[in-house]
């Protein structure tokens, strides 16, 4: 409670030299006080842009790890919002492993849900991000200024701090489960010693000198999916040296599409290899797209909060998916293939992530996030004119400019053929498998 009492003192300074906000209208129910009907732009957009910068500091936080981030981020936004926007249900049996949340007391009792969230999700931050002197001041001070600037003419400290003590409750609880998943403190055990790789033929191997034995974070394929399954698993073809087999041809199509590579084609496969230890992470770079559409709008704070938590599950799920299928098929790089077997002299143009090859996360991921793009911007909202992506500006990348969002998902896709990674195989089976998590987890967050 010492935390939200030094959050109303901040408060009443700022409140005693006069505010700026929009007006704002209290919602008709009379347990709910919601100053944010139409904040989506202005407080979860602000959070992701926080949650982004920091993951971005933290370079052991790879792609998996920062997707699961956004996930229980998303997961601790809607849910904070559920008992003040009728027609949300909980998140409880929709969601694995949630149960036991708290719940608001609004018997006679205002709260107000935009400051739940925001508490909510800085708790969640302080619990879920590795430690880090940075990113506390960076939390701490967002929460302390988002406070500050929607406490509006209504100065009712009771309720500011039951708002902000159900919301640091509620990520506790979050935080609780998220322990249990198999995915907590990762970061601090990238490449686990103790793995060993089957020794089957085709098995992965380093690509580099720099790299060690063990391939990045093999734990994650038991990691637990939020939202979708593991069933039907699609098979690559089956290794083989045979200049007649599929894997042979699947190598071979690699060398020679690589060799006819121009540097427009390079440039694309630049701009979207998002690398391993490097900001921004993949699932940033989605995120921060995603961000600039919500900024298009005004939507109302439900709409925001749906998306960001169908597009952090879809990424969490993905990435726990694409996962399962590299350390269930753990084969090698096309690199590893082509200087053993077809042209001892074959670079690929960028470094491969540390993975089994089988299938393309980015391929994966990035098809269900878009996916879920589509379906959020479609039709009774705007259409989308443009987007300009300029998330690479500051590493000397010019921006890259998509008139619809199928557009932007077959640059993504391009990408990843000419980047020399991947088989064809593993990019058609990781768009395969995102096409099924987006509509899983349509089907799944599906407001009643």
């Amino acid at each position: 409670m010492n935390h939200v009492r030094s959050i109303v003192i901040a408060l009443a300074i700022v409140a005693a030299v006069g505010c700026n906000d929009p007006v704002v209208v209290p919602d008709p129910f009379p347990t709910a006080y919601d100053g944010a009907r139409f904040d989506t732009d202005l407080l979860a957009t602000t959070w992701y842009d926080c949650a982004t910068a920091c993951i971005e500091q933290q370079p052991s936080l790879a792609d998996p790890i920062a997707a699961r981030v956004y996930a229980y981020m998303g997961i601790a936004l809607y849910q904070s919002l559920a008992w003040g926007m009728p027609g949300y249900p909980s998140l409880e049996g929709r969601v694995a492993g949630l149960s036991e949340l708290p719940r608001p007391d609004t018997s006679g009792k205002r709260f107000y849900w935009a400051l739940v969230a925001n508490s909510a999700i800085a708790e969640l931050l302080r619990g879920m991000l590795p430690p880090s002197s940075s990113a506390q001041r960076r939390i701490d001070s967002l929460e302390a200024a988002n406070v500050a600037e929607r406490w509006l003419a209504e100065r009712d400290t009771a309720m500011l701090e039951r708002s902000v003590a159900y919301g640091k409750a509620l990520a506790r609880r979050i935080l609780e489960i998220a322990r249990t998943d198999g995915g907590n403190g990762a970061w601090a055990n990238l490449f686990p010693p103790d793995y060993e790789l089957p020794p089957i033929p085709g098995v992965w191997k380093p690509t580099s000198p720099d790299l060690g034995s063990v391939p990045l974070l093999p734990q994650w394929a038991s990691v637990r999916m939020l939202a979708c399954s593991d069933s039907s698993m699609p098979q690559p073809p089956a290794y083989s040296t045979d200049p007649s087999s599929a894997f042979y041809a699947a190598a071979d199509a690699v060398r020679r599409r690589i060799a006819q590579a121009n540097e427009l084609q390079l440039d694309g496969a630049r701009y979207w290899s998002d690398p391993f230890g490097r900001a921004p992470t993949f699932p940033g770079h989605l995120m921060r797209i995603a961000t600039q559409l919500i900024r298009t709008g005004p939507y109302r704070m439900g709409f925001g909060a749906v998306l960001y938590l169908r597009l952090g599950l879809a990424m969490h799920d993905g990435y726990v998916l694409a996962w399962k299928a590299k350390y269930r098929y753990p084969i090698m790089r096309p690199q590893t293939f082509i200087a053993a077997y077809l042209d001892p002299r074959y670079r690929p143009p960028f470094e491969p992530p540390p993975t089994p090859e089988y299938v393309s996360d980015h391929a994966l991921v990035a098809t269900a996030a878009i996916r879920i793009l589509q379906e959020a911007f479609a039709q009774p909202y705007p259409q989308i004119e443009r987007i300009t992506d300029r998330t690479h500006v500051e590493r000397g990348l010019l921006p890259r400019d998509y008139r619809t969002l199928d557009e932007l998902l077959a640059d993504i896709l391009a990408a990843e053929r000419w980047s020399g990674t991947h088989y064809d195989f593993s990019i058609a089976a990781g768009s395969t498998l995102g096409e099924r998590v987006a509509g899983e987890i349509l089907d799944r967050i599906a407001l009643d």
